[in-house]
């Protein structure tokens, strides 16, 4: 009899240790804490994969795979588990395996396997951190201490090539900066005096890097954890021009079209140089803007008091291939930069499939033609909870036979150098647009000068 009363002492005991450190109680008690918990979250399994020693949650226990994934779902703080074995399933006999829950989730190469908790969007919702597992290096950079977080003017990042200046600068001064007078931050390929055809831009300009022997083939292969396993196994199976690499030295072993890739270096190399200026000024910027110098400019900017009346990042309509979003105009808080200009990152860390498989699907991420940028654009901001707001579009890229885009040909020019457009429904759209705003902005035109060309790009496959 003192033998039973023991027991029951030490069930409740455990019970109730359970409950403080964060876990679902053992028994029938616990089973609907732990339906809930697993309705939370999904598992991603890993094979030839474990996780470094270090940051773990309590002893080893000897569990089967699902066990495993109800204990780990019911500790919070629990981003994976990892057990040695070269089956996701474990032992063919269905024996329970010794396994180890993990604070954090990394991957070395072993014959172990480990799985990866990952969040549900309605569970990310509610958070207020970013959604697990944390990368060891924040997609979010911390802000240094001496740095005032108030927000003073306006940061813009001109994406890419410096092209089509000798024709938008008017326009593009007229129309975009003078409206958002911001401080202008260039990165990306060098050009032969590219430096000194800024034209009215210059006076606007903060900082520039134009550099011709940037090695980012060989950035990405060293930021990125276990490259050989994530570049040329995971991401290269994932098709379409998301990931573009035609602009590496040389290009990824697929190959395929498209400079995605250096796109999303210059990015980061943008954000970080808004970065070092706001330590320099002892501010961050209350705004940032992306954009390109092929943009030609039909009526004024949306102005910030505008824009201010909603929160989200603000991009121009139209261009929304494949179900995606238009990612070649945007304005935003601050504190939506990293998560818009960090692809890059987003890549390295090997974040990237998991990304686009929770909020694309997986017929999307899996088939054919697969995602392009735009489309991994949407599931970036959707992953992070950023909500997207839309402005009628007054600009449109344009281009000279010369100079042209490698997915289409420049239409609307009887001549080398004359400039036309490269996607003539985003030039109508534009003018259509301009027409109604005519030389000012106002709350109401946001909606009035509204025109519906969504039925002109399909929608996801």
């Amino acid at each position: 009899m003192a033998a039973l009363l023991l027991l029951s002492v030490r069930i409740v005991r455990a019970q109730s240790e359970d409950a403080a450190d964060g876990t679902c109680p053992i028994g029938l008690d616990g089973e609907s804490c732990r339906n809930k918990a697993s309705a939370e979250h999904t598992w991603k399994a890993f094979e030839g994969c474990a996780i470094p020693s270090g940051d773990d949650l309590g002893d080893s226990e000897l569990l089967t795979v699902k066990e495993a994934q109800e204990r780990c779902g019911s500790l919070e703080l629990c981003q994976g588990f990892t057990f040695e074995g070269n089956d996701a399933d474990g032992p063919l006999s269905g024996d329970p395996v010794w396994m180890h829950f993990k604070q954090e989730f990394d991957c070395i190469d072993a014959e172990w396997i480990s799985y990866r908790k990952l969040y549900k969007s309605s569970r990310r919702a509610a958070a207020p951190a970013p959604p697990p597992p944390p990368p060891s290096e924040s997609l979010v950079p911390k802000v240094a201490s001496n740095l005032s977080v108030s927000g003073q003017g306006v940061a813009l990042c001109f994406n890419g090539q410096v092209r089509m200046l000798q024709t938008t600068h008017q326009a593009v001064q007229q129309n975009l900066l003078d409206v958002l007078r911001p401080d202008i931050f260039m990165y990306g390929p060098a050009d032969r005096g590219v430096e000194d055809e800024l034209f009215g831009l210059r006076k606007y300009v903060a900082a520039t890097q134009f550099d011709e022997h940037e090695d980012i083939r060989g950035r990405l292969y060293s930021e990125t954890k276990n490259p050989s396993r994530m570049i040329d196994l995971e991401y290269v199976q994932i098709q379409g021009n998301w990931l573009g690499s035609q602009c590496l030295d040389p290009p990824l072993s697929d190959n395929r079209p498209g400079s995605a890739i250096c796109m999303y270096y210059n990015q980061q190399k943008c954000l970080d140089m808004i970065q070092e200026h706001e330590l320099e000024r002892g501010h961050q910027y209350e705004w940032v803007v992306v954009s390109r110098t092929d943009f030609r400019w039909l009526a004024p900017h949306p102005p910030l008091d505008v824009l201010a009346e909603k929160d989200g990042i603000w991009i121009p309509s139209g261009s929304d291939w494949e179900g995606g979003i238009n990612d070649r105009h945007a304005v935003m808080r601050r504190k939506d930069a990293e998560t818009y200009l960090g692809a890059w990152k987003t890549i390295t860390q090997g974040m990237a499939r998991d990304v686009m498989l929770e909020t694309l699907g997986s017929m999307k991420v899996n088939g054919y033609p697969g995602p392009n940028t735009e489309s991994f654009l949407k599931a970036r901001l959707q992953f992070h909870g950023v909500t997207v707001q839309r402005f009628p579009n007054v600009a449109y890229l344009t281009c000279t036979q010369r100079m042209k885009s490698r997915w289409t040909q420049c239409s609307g020019t009887s001549s080398n150098d004359s400039p036309g457009w490269l996607y003539k429904e985003e030039m109508e759209h534009a003018t259509r647009v301009a027409k109604c705003v005519r030389t000012s902005w106002s709350s109401k035109k946001m909606s009035e000068c509204w025109d519906d060309i969504s039925h002109l790009y399909r929608g996801f496959r």
